[in-house]
């Protein structure tokens, strides 16, 4: 009886999730983002291919998988978005770190959404006329930089996200999802056929798989494969915490987080199909193919991608149906994360309808500057990706402080789950993932140093550390001076220590 509640006619609708297969593909579609499409082809170039896929794999296991796992629990087990299942799960001073990963996802969904903006125009342009005639360059910078037509459609984005969360979990996000992942991966099976038949493809594919011993043993190998999970597959941020505030008391734990990590790495591998047979079969040396890797995300593309299309049979059917389906793995993620911000308010008391339109009002205010200008989107890009890996941190903390074990055997390893977890998950989470992850912050500390060695700590700059400590700083001050505020605002307390509790009326 958890899953229904009554409506004004009488009749029965479901709470939460309907089914399991439309929480999996809301799952892998949370994570499965532009960062499979545009960043894994290009790190799996400039880190050596196999090698770097099979430390990416290994990084799924023993990082990004347990850790997606303690999100189920937390979300299903207190039914709070991320403030409230801190508050619940290990007291109330500590609310404040559970609105950290809040914050930290609305302001990605400002920015993301101006990306959104990009692929958006860009599968515009490849359906309405395509890239023959095109100067991608000019073009990129067009987009990117003081255009209004970029706003106009940042504000179309969000305001599609916004309407699918408006509808609920069952009659919005995952209705969409069950009709929009499938999609996404039939697109990328089709875009990756057609690459990798392409005279001079099997180079790419031949370097994406190749073992190089060089590449294999070098640590910046495997801290840029940690840090593709990390930030594709999305632990630490809250946005599983927040899709198990919807999920059924009595379902499967494990498996489905399984499922979510090897299904979002299965996106990634097919782009990695699809970009880099593209890329090598263009060009005619493997350094030239490595030269447009490390043009950027955005580079490889916005521009050399937009300019390869054009050149391919068929290509113009392709580079549709590329910038839709990378605009599907952008709209997918963005509604969760939009989700990450309302779910808390909705904790307080706040209706979905109110709670939609503020969190809409916050990414619109907060995302402009970064819809009209790339350093400011640059910017919040560097300093939320390091806030992420903060927000791995806390929720380690938030599992260990409860006991690891006692989650496992308690709350993990229930009779309905279809697969057990072993010992390996409390190491995982008690040591491996703090310290990879800790590891993997000071990695990028140093970086940011070296890119300002005498600067560093000027908090102006777009990619320096003292931007970072500032924001951060400013973040963490504001969110402890208010915690027994949020504290007080959460209406309800569902978590009785050892059981998962149904879904409660707010998230019907």
């Amino acid at each position: 009886m958890e899953q229904q509640k009554s409506t004004t006619s009488g009749k029965k609708s479901v709470r939460g999730f309907a089914t399991r297969w439309g929480l999996i593909l809301s799952l892998i579609g949370a994570s499965a983002g532009t960062g499979n499409v545009w960043r894994f082809p290009r790190m799996a170039a400039l880190n050596g291919g196999g090698s770097f896929v099979l430390a990416w794999l290994v990084s799924l296991v023993i990082v990004s998988i347990p850790v997606i796992i303690a999100e189920m629990v937390l979300g299903r087990a207190t039914r709070h978005g991320c403030p409230g299942a801190f508050r619940d799960f290990i007291g109330k001073k500590y609310t404040w770190m559970g609105a950290f990963l809040s914050l930290t996802c609305i302001g990605i969904t400002a920015y993301y959404t101006a990306i959104m903006a990009w692929v958006l125009q860009y599968a515009i342009v490849a359906a309405t006329k395509g890239f023959g005639n095109v100067n991608t360059e000019l073009m990129y910078e067009n987009v990117v930089s003081g255009n209004w037509m970029t706003v106009a459609l940042f504000i179309v984005s969000l305001s599609i996200t916004a309407f699918i969360v408006s509808k609920g979990i069952g009659s919005g996000i995952e209705k969409v999802n069950n009709i929009m992942v499938p999609t996404l991966f039939i697109l990328l099976i089709i875009v990756a056929v057609r690459c990798v038949t392409l005279p001079g493809a099997a180079q790419g594919l031949e370097f994406l798989f190749a073992v190089k011993k060089e590449y294999l043993f070098n640590p910046q190998t495997w801290l840029s494969a940690l840090s593709q999970s990390a930030w594709s597959v999305g632990p630490g941020w809250g946005l599983v915490l927040t899709y198990a505030v919807y999920t059924k008391a009595k379902s499967d734990v494990a498996l489905n987080e399984f499922i979510q990590g090897f299904g979002n790495n299965s996106v990634a591998l097919l782009a990695g199909f699809a970009v880099l047979p593209a890329i090598f079969a263009s060009v005619p040396t493997v350094a030239a193919a490595e030269e447009i890797c490390a043009s950027g995300n955005y580079g490889l593309t916005f521009v050399y991608l937009a300019k390869i299309f054009p050149g391919m049979p068929g290509g113009y059917i392709i580079g549709i149906m590329f910038f839709v389906a990378l605009y599907f793995a952008a709209l997918s993620s963005n509604l969760v994360m939009l989700l990450t911000g309302i779910t808390p308010l909705m904790d307080a008391g706040w209706s979905r309808k109110k709670a939609t339109i503020t969190m809409f009002t916050v990414c619109l205010i907060w995302g402009l500057p970064s819809a009209w200008s790339l350093k400011f989107l640059g910017n919040q890009d560097w300093v939320f990706g390091m806030t992420l890996l903060v927000g791995t941190l806390f929720t380690c903390f938030a599992i260990f402080k409860y006991g690891t074990d006692k989650v496992r055997t308690k709350l993990i390893n229930i009779p309905e789950n279809e697969m057990y977890i072993g010992k390996w998950w409390t190491v995982c989470m008690n040591v491996v993932v703090p310290i990879t992850i800790t590891i993997m912050f000071g990695w990028w500390v140093v970086q940011s140093i070296s890119w300002y060695p005498d600067t560093w700590w000027n908090p102006f700059l777009e990619f320096s550390l003292g931007t970072v400590i500032l924001q951060a700083s400013i973040h963490i001050i504001v969110l402890v001076l208010f915690n027994k505020k949020m504290s007080d605002s959460i209406k309800h307390k569902y978590f009785d220590g050892n059981t998962y509790p149904p879904i409660p009326e707010e998230h019907a």
